[in-house]
C-alpha cells in the first residue's frame, strides 16, 4: 500500500510540473504594434520558430490586428490560452495619459524577454548631414509625438528644419526611405542594421556614447532616446512562463532561426547577435517605470 501511494504521490508531482515541453498546450502569439514594424516582425519570427516545435506544442496561432487598442482591450482578454506577446514602455507611457487607453500592468505577467535599445538616425544619402541639411524625417505614428519631440530636439540644437512624416511602423519608414520619399529616419535595433544592409547609413545614435548626437550638444538632453520591450507570458504558470523563456533563450543564441535572423543573426565568429535578457528580476520592473516616466509627455 505504501508503495502505492508513493506512485500516486509521484504522478501526482509530475502532473503538477507539466510544462509546454509535455502538456502540448495551444500558443497565441498576440501582435500588439502596426502590421509592418518590429513587434509584428518578430512576431512572425516566433511564430515561425515556435511552430516547428510539434513536441512542445498543440497549435501555435499568430493574431496580427495591427492595432493595439484592438490587441490590449479586446484579443488579450477573449483568449483564454497561454498568450505570448509584445510591449514598449513608449507605448505604455502614451497609453498612461491618453490613446484609447490600452495599458498593460506587467506586474501581473511574466517577462519572458526584456530589450532595451537607444534608437538611431538613419539616412540614404550618404551626402546629406542630418546636422545641417533639412529634410523629411520618417517617425513611427504609434509613438510620433516622442520620436517628433527627438526631431524638434535636433532643430534646437543644429538650427535645421527638418519635418516629421509619420509611417505605421519603422517597417513602413523604411521603404519611405529606400524609395526617396524621406530623407531620415528614427529607428530601434536592428532596424538600422536593416538599413544599412540596404545601402543606407546611420551616422549617430540617440544614446550618450561618442557617436551620438548627445555628445554634440549635452545641453540637450532630448537627443537622448531610448525605449524597453518586453515579450510578456500571460495566461500562464511559472512553470509554463520559465519553459517557454528557456525555449526563446534558445532561438536567440541559434543562428538558422527566423528571430536570430531578424536581429541580424551571426558575426563572422558565429556568435549570436541579442540584444536581449532573459534572466529577470525586479530590477527589470523599476527600469520599466524609469523608461515609461522618460517617455511619458504630459
Amino acid at each position: 500500500m505504501k508503495y502505492i501511494k508513493m506512485i500516486v504521490a509521484s504522478m501526482v508531482l509530475f502532473v503538477a510540473t507539466f510544462s509546454f515541453a509535455n502538456a502540448k498546450d495551444d500558443l497565441t502569439i498576440l501582435n500588439t504594434g502596426s502590421k509592418t514594424g518590429g513587434f509584428s516582425q518578430q512576431s512572425l519570427a516566433y511564430y515561425t520558430d515556435l511552430s516547428r516545435m510539434k513536441k512542445d506544442f498543440g497549435v501555435v496561432n499568430l493574431v496580427n490586428p495591427g492595432n493595439k487598442c484592438i490587441a490590449i482591450k479586446s484579443l488579450l482578454k477573449s483568449v483564454k490560452g497561454p498568450i505570448l506577446f509584445p510591449w514598449g514602455s513608449d507605448l505604455e507611457a502614451k497609453q498612461r495619459v491618453g490613446g484609447c487607453d490600452a495599458t498593460v500592468d506587467i506586474s501581473n505577467a511574466s517577462i519572458v524577454r526584456f530589450v532595451e535599445k537607444y534608437q538611431a538616425v538613419c539616412q540614404l544619402n550618404s551626402k546629406m548631414d542630418v546636422r545641417k541639411n533639412s529634410g523629411k524625417f520618417g517617425i513611427n505614428a504609434g509613438t510620433q509625438i516622442i520620436q517628433g519631440r527627438t526631431v524638434d530636439a535636433i532643430n534646437k540644437s543644429f538650427k535645421t528644419k527638418h519635418r516629421s512624416v509619420a509611417y505605421d511602423g519603422w517597417g513602413a519608414s523604411k521603404v519611405a526611405l529606400l524609395n526617396g520619399e524621406i530623407d531620415y529616419m528614427i529607428v530601434s535595433p536592428p532596424g538600422d542594421q536593416q538599413v544599412k544592409d540596404e545601402g543606407g547609413l546611420c551616422e549617430y545614435d540617440l544614446s550618450r556614447s561618442e557617436n551620438s548626437l548627445y555628445s554634440l550638444d549635452k545641453s540637450n538632453i532630448q537627443l537622448v532616446s531610448s525605449n524597453i520591450d518586453v515579450w510578456l507570458a500571460w495566461n500562464m504558470t511559472d512553470e509554463q512562463a520559465k519553459d517557454l523563456a528557456k525555449k526563446l533563450k534558445t532561438l536567440h543564441y541559434e543562428c538558422d532561426t527566423a528571430i536570430s535572423k531578424w536581429q541580424k543573426g551571426c558575426d563572422k565568429e558565429g556568435t549570436a547577435i541579442h540584444y536581449s535578457e532573459f534572466d529577470i528580476d525586479e530590477s527589470h520592473l523599476v527600469r520599466w517605470e524609469e523608461s515609461v516616466a522618460r517617455n511619458t509627455i504630459k
